[in-house]
């Protein structure tokens, strides 16, 4: 979807210098920046370097100037990079309900917002907040919490009673809250150790 600069500028509190209805249909690295592209710089050397591309505006902080591309001025190029690239890459959206091929216990609470993907298994006594998503062959344990906006990519295990809060994003793969490796020598026999503990993760993380 394009956008103009002067909509990028508006949705960033950036500033436009230069032609505010140059159409943007894309985001990339100086080197890589065709016309209709938008790039960004957070320095002279930066700056110097997306002049010579052939992007159609360039994002800069600060009181940075250019005789020959259109800027959006901001307060802080990084920041901004982070919250216009969803504008051109956005995340797939995934539609509210839970799948038919989804086993999820009876006691389990989950948000008519929340979306529960094929071969999902939730546990009894879960809590899945509004806007989360198992996107797949995701296993909740019992008595685990799903904060609000959280997001299970494909094949997340979560042991029971892990608790997680919101905006959470766990990638493919993971597991998350299984036992650790305690044992004890006894007689001759290595005696497991039980893992009675569990496992929280605060707001606004990320694992891989």
């Amino acid at each position: 979807m394009p956008f103009s600069a002067a909509q990028i500028a508006a949705r960033i509190d950036g500033e436009v210098v230069g032609d505010g209805s140059v159409e943007l249909t894309g985001f990339a690295p100086a080197n890589a920046a065709k016309a209709g592209d938008l790039t960004f710089a957070e320095n002279e050397t930066y700056l110097a370097r997306a002049e010579q591309s052939a992007a159609s505006a360039i994002l800069v902080a600060g009181g940075h100037a250019s005789s020959s591309k259109v800027l959006i001025r901001v307060a802080n190029a990084r920041v901004a990079f982070a919250r216009v690239l969803p504008l051109f890459f956005p995340e797939p959206s995934f539609a509210a309900g839970i799948h038919p091929a989804a086993v999820v216990a009876p006691s389990a609470k989950i948000d008519p917002s929340a979306h529960i993907g094929p071969h999902c298994v939730v546990g009894e006594r879960v809590t899945i907040g509004a806007q989360v998503v198992l996107q797949g062959g995701n296993h909740v344990g019992d008595d685990c919490v799903l904060g609000k906006a959280t997001r299970l990519f494909p094949g997340v295990v979560l042991y029971p009673k892990t608790q997680v809060g919101q905006r959470v994003r766990i990638h493919a793969g993971a597991v998350i809250g299984a036992d650790g490796f305690g044992y004890v020598f006894d007689a001759g026999v290595h005696l497991k150790v039980p893992q009675a503990g569990s496992v929280t993760i605060h707001d606004d993380v990320e694992i891989g």
